[in-house]
């Protein structure tokens, strides 16, 4: 009785643990392209780890925009190349809007002319300032700005934040791009608002291959891919260089708080997957 009783629920066991396999299999849902990892497949090309104690930021991958001027966007900062407002340490770099007087400086660093890519997966992981008024940004431009003007290369936001003109804690990405007649237009990637933008890193990516470009947040797809169009210029095949920048008030900036003295941008690292 005991043997029959044992070999009864065995039995059943089986045919429920066959039941449940049989009615996983005909659920199984394969990954979903939003949460697929964005850089697989890929190797790691180019990399800052801003891993220095106390410095400058490294020179031979990092150079500098400065002056004033409003940056075509009525911004009020002066760039410099100051450890004022740009230094790495504790494995961070610190981007830092400074308020003297009734004046900014601020900083804007660049890869051009010493790294450019076309194609892959870039990111960075950041931590944004608190406060109305300033514009944080990551971002890329075409390499042949010089000879072409903007829109015409092309610009790929990966990142921006406006609290005090588009949204408290809501980041977002862009890209830029001419009509047939060189007039700008632009398409937005995506965005999200999360209230840990300000005192958690994150990480902003974009996925960019011959036909598309794709953002990401903290590995995520956001929004929608924005695709190469038959009847609009696509200044998305060529290299393109790195931008970090605070920028303060101005269109995007939008109004700064009288009570705002400083605005900080820490990025542990920047990466690029090829």
């Amino acid at each position: 009785m005991m043997m029959k009783l044992k070999s009864t629920a065995l039995t059943v066991l089986i045919a429920g643990f066959a039941g449940c396999l049989l009615i996983s299999s005909c659920m199984f849902i394969p990954p979903l392209d939003d949460v697929a990892d964005p850089k697989a497949g890929m190797n790691l090309s180019w990399s800052d780890e801003f891993d220095g104690a106390s410095e400058a930021p490294d020179s031979t991958k990092w150079e500098y925009d400065t002056g004033a001027g409003g940056w075509g966007n009525n911004e009020v900062q002066t760039y410099t190349d100051t450890r004022t407002n740009s230094f790495v340490s504790n494995g961070t770099l610190k981007i830092k809007a400074v308020k003297s007087g009734s004046t900014w400086t601020s900083a804007r660093l660049k890869t051009q002319g010493k790294y450019n890519f076309k194609y892959g997966y870039i990111e960075a992981r950041i931590k944004l300032p608190a406060g109305n008024g300033m514009w944080p940004a990551f971002w890329m431009l075409g390499n042949n700005i010089g000879p072409v003007g903007w829109p015409n290369c092309g610009e790929i936001d990966v990142m921006e934040y406006s609290p005090g003109f588009v949204g408290l804690y809501k980041v977002f990405g862009t890209v830029h791009y001419p009509s047939t007649t060189g007039s700008h237009l632009y398409t937005s990637l995506g965005d999200t608002v999360d209230s840990s933008v300000v005192s958690k890193f994150h990480t902003y990516g974009v996925k960019w291959d011959s036909t598309s470009l794709t953002l990401y947040i903290d590995g995520k797809k956001i929004g929608t891919t924005f695709t190469k169009m038959a009847d609009t210029p696509w200044p998305f095949d060529q290299d393109f260089f790195i931008i970090l920048n605070v920028a303060m008030g101005g269109n995007l900036g939008g109004a700064i708080d009288a009570s705002l003295t400083e605005a900080v941008m820490e990025v542990d690292y920047v990466r690029v997957y090829q």
